[in-house]
């Protein structure tokens, strides 16, 4: 049987295509599952400006969803979709539960409650959608190459 040749073009052309890439994936809602998720999006993200601020909304939004909805529970599930386009598309949805997240002005004195505010500061648009009975999804858009300042102010 001979080799056969691909309409496609070389193989950087498929890989790095024009066309978005979209991935899916559930996690058991235990601890341990956001640096899973956190460490997912990394090696999807590898080498773009964004990755570190790709890293941090998973984090946020999958810690949220452990710590504050069903999907925490024995037998719980978060689902995290990342979209590689321009803008990049992070979601995470949950199981419901009793609240719906919401962006709220932290108070500085609190030890928590910053997380969401944070993630609304770094998106370009980020929105809330579903209900406590059904589940929510939680989704930021950040643009892929934009330069993001470190800690000390210094764009990387």
């Amino acid at each position: 049987m001979g080799a056969r040749k691909c309409s496609l073009g070389p193989a950087s052309d498929w890989l790095w295509g024009q066309e978005e890439m979209r991935w899916r994936r559930t996690f058991s809602g235990s601890p341990e599952q956001t640096a899973s998720a956190r460490a997912f999006a990394e090696t999807l993200f590898a080498g773009t400006a964004c990755v570190d601020v790709v890293e941090f909304i998973v984090a946020e939004l999958t810690a949220n969803t452990i710590r504050h909805t069903a999907s925490g529970k024995d037998g719980g599930w978060f689902g995290l979709e990342l979209v590689y386009g321009d803008p990049v598309y992070i979601a995470v949805v949950d199981n419901g539960g009793t609240g719906t997240p919401l962006v709220r002005q932290p108070d500085l004195l609190a030890e928590s409650g910053r997380g969401l505010f944070m993630v609304a500061q770094l998106a370009h648009r980020m929105g809330i959608e579903g209900n406590p009975e059904r589940g929510h999804k939680v989704w930021a858009e950040i643009e892929l190459n934009k330069p993001w300042p470190d800690a000390f102010g210094i764009s990387v």
